[in-house]
């Protein structure tokens, strides 16, 4: 097996090849690539696998490199899912010697996969759920799936007047960044930079590798979404809302509406992206869609003598503590710490 490190930002088939498997996702684009590079300065090493002139793997690495927390690679930063894409017959050991060997090259204290069953001594730090939605050929057969009270808060929110529209501009996204930021902080989170989402336009959204879904009730955008495809597959990757209109179910209209337009598009597989296992009124939310929950595990192997440690628990305490904190404070202290945190976390 021959194998080669790609950086998809210059390699104008990176995305031709991709579509020869059905599991890849937006993720695994150039697209995704230039984002994560131009936002945060992640280094791509994207391994390319090939026996003769057939390519049997593929597994995307971002470098992050921090002061504060260290070098590491990462497939990939900032993605809910990303598993290295392999062929029957190959294994995702089968892939790693010449992986392992740049990142002990590069002082990586670890290598860590954010999806797929990886064999051998892989310590798993982190696992959560995702919701995988088959999309039918027509909305009937579509609405048939749904929990009875989605139905009814769909109805609710079209019965009061709720409107939805799928948009491609700055200005909507811009919209939905403002709802973002105060979702995140009702929270106790900082939200991801301004730039972050412009990029996520720039590179994706005005390309049609997505669109932005956004709820109006009497004048005032009160939800929204980001969804983001490729191929057949599609995520939804960000939903925001204004807490004083949660009575008019949007969000149910807008993932609604948001999966008639995908079907239209002849997408045929939509993930709800990855949810806390704690979270349960997000689980709730998303089960009411009919998919199928799936758990998804997060995997580290160590490149330096010292052991990987899980620390979720601690993650979890201390998070707890931080997010009562950022609670309180102005929406434009939050911008300013994810400025800050979010290119030393990837």
């Amino acid at each position: 097996m021959r194998h080669e490190f790609i950086n998809p930002l210059t390699e104008p088939e990176w995305n031709k090849a991709l579509l020869g498997y059905r599991a890849a996702t937006v993720f695994h684009t150039a697209q995704w690539a230039r984002v994560l590079a131009e936002a945060y300065g992640y280094r791509p090493h994207y391994a390319l696998f090939k026996e003769g002139e057939s390519v049997v793997g593929m597994l995307p690495i971002m470098e992050v490199r921090s002061v504060w927390t260290g070098q590491r690679g990462v497939c990939l930063p900032f993605s809910d899912e990303c598993a290295p894409l392999i062929t029957d017959g190959v294994m995702v050991h089968d892939l790693l010697p010449p992986i392992l060997e740049l990142g002990k090259s590069h002082r990586w204290d670890y290598l860590e996969l954010r999806g797929g069953t990886p064999e051998g001594m892989w310590v798993e730090t982190g696992h959560f759920v995702t919701h995988d939605l088959e999309l039918e050929s027509s909305e009937e057969l579509q609405l048939r799936k749904l929990r009875d009270s989605t139905r009814r808060n769909i109805q609710k929110a079209d019965r009061e007047g709720v409107k939805v529209q799928h948009l491609y501009s700055l200005d909507a996204m811009d919209i939905f960044y403002s709802l973002h930021c105060r979702t995140r902080r009702r929270h106790g989170l900082p939200p991801q930079p301004r730039r972050f989402f412009h990029l996520i336009h720039e590179h994706l959204i005005k390309p049609e590798f997505g669109f932005i879904s956004l709820a109006r009730f009497e004048n005032r955008w009160i939800s929204g979404s980001v969804f983001l495809r490729f191929g057949s597959h599609a995520v939804y990757k960000f939903g925001a809302s204004d807490p004083k209109f949660q009575h008019l179910r949007a969000n149910n209209l807008v993932m609604w509406e948001s999966i008639c337009r995908l079907q239209k598009d002849r997408i045929s597989r939509l993930s709800l992206g990855r949810s806390e296992r704690s979270d349960e009124g997000l689980l709730q939310f998303k089960r009411g869609w009919g998919g199928k929950e799936v758990r998804l595990a997060y995997y580290r192997m160590g490149l330096v003598k010292r052991p990987v440690r899980n620390n979720a628990q601690e993650a979890r305490t201390s998070s707890s503590l931080s997010q009562k904190v950022m609670q309180r404070l102005p929406i434009s202290m939050l911008r300013i710490l994810g400025t800050f945190l979010y290119r030393h976390i990837g």
